[in-house]
C-alpha cells in the first residue's frame, strides 16, 4: 500500500521539480508553491462536491450510447468542472500576489495547482485500480493535467501583461482563453480515451504526442523570453500611463491588480 502511495505521488514530484528548474530568472518561494499545491487539493475536493451536487457523479459513462452525448458529458461534466475549479484556485492565488512578477510565473503556479489536483486524483485511483492504474495515469494523466495547466498559466500571464498595457480587449480575450483552452484540451483528451473506438484511440495517442510536444515548446518559449511585467503601468479604465498609481486623465488613484 505504501509503495502504491509513493508511486502515485512520484509523477507530481518529478514534474514539479522540472517546472521549478525551468523558472530561470527568479524562482518562486517554496511556501508559495506549497500553497499552490494545497489549493490544487482544495480544487479536487471542490470538484468532487460539485459532481455530487450536480449529479454528474451518478452518470455511468457506459450508459451514454452516442458519441455526441459522450462528447458533451466529457466537456461539461468532467472537463469544465475540473478545469473551472483549478482555474478558480489559480486566479485566487495570483490575484494581487506580489511574487507573480514574471511572465513564466503564471505557468509555475498553474502547474503546481494542477499537480495538487492530480496527486489527490491519482491516490484515489491507486486505491481503486491498483498498480496498473497508477502506472498508466503516471505516464498519461498526471502529465496531461500539468500540460493543461501550462496553457492556463500562459494565458493568465498574458492577461496580466495586457492589463498592465491598458489593452482591455486583449485582457478579456486572454482571460477567457486561460479557461477555455485547458477545458477543450482536457475534454478532447478524455473523449478520445473514453470513446473506446479504435480510430479514436489512435487519435488519442497522436493527440497525447501533440499535447506533450506543444506544451514543452510553450514552456521553453516563455522560459527563454522571461522578463518582469512592465514597470510602467496603465490605467485599466482609459489606458493612460499611471504615475505612482495616479491617472492624470481620470484624476483618480487606480489600484493596480495582478490579473
Amino acid at each position: 500500500m505504501k509503495f502504491l502511495l509513493y508511486l502515485a505521488i512520484l509523477p507530481s514530484i518529478i514534474i514539479g521539480y522540472l517546472i521549478y528548474r525551468s523558472d530561470k530568472v527568479e524562482k518562486e518561494p517554496i511556501l508559495e508553491l506549497i500553497k499552490a499545491f494545497a489549493l490544487g487539493i482544495v480544487s479536487a475536493v471542490l470538484t468532487i462536491f460539485l459532481s455530487y451536487v450536480l449529479g454528474i457523479i451518478k452518470i455511468d459513462v457506459t450508459s451514454i450510447h452516442t458519441l455526441l452525448g459522450l462528447f458533451f458529458y466529457v466537456m461539461i461534466g468532467i472537463s469544465f468542472v475540473e478545469e473551472g475549479c483549478k482555474w478558480l484556485s489559480v486566479y485566487l492565488l495570483l490575484h494581487k500576489n506580489k511574487n507573480y512578477n514574471y511572465l513564466f510565473d503564471g505557468i509555475v503556479y498553474a502547474v503546481f495547482v494542477s499537480l495538487g489536483f492530480a496527486t489527490i486524483e491519482n491516490i484515489i485511483y491507486s486505491l481503486v485500480g491498483g498498480l496498473k492504474a497508477v502506472l498508466i495515469r503516471g505516464v498519461l494523466t498526471v502529465p496531461a493535467h500539468a500540460f493543461f495547466a501550462v496553457f492556463m498559466g500562459y494565458y493568465l500571464s498574458f492577461t496580466k501583461l495586457s492589463k498592465l498595457e491598458g489593452k482591455s480587449g486583449k485582457h478579456r480575450l486572454f482571460l477567457l482563453l486561460s479557461l477555455l483552452i485547458p477545458t477543450m484540451l482536457h475534454g478532447l483528451f478524455d473523449f478520445l480515451l473514453l470513446s473506446q473506438e479504435p480510430i479514436f484511440l489512435v487519435l488519442f495517442f497522436l493527440f497525447v504526442i501533440f499535447l506533450y510536444t506543444i506544451s514543452i515548446v510553450q514552456i521553453r518559449k516563455l522560459s527563454k523570453m522571461e522578463r518582469p511585467f512592465l514597470t510602467k503601468t496603465y490605467c485599466s479604465r482609459c489606458g493612460n500611463l499611471l504615475s505612482d498609481g495616479f491617472c492624470s486623465n481620470c484624476q483618480k488613484n487606480i489600484e493596480e491588480e495582478s490579473i
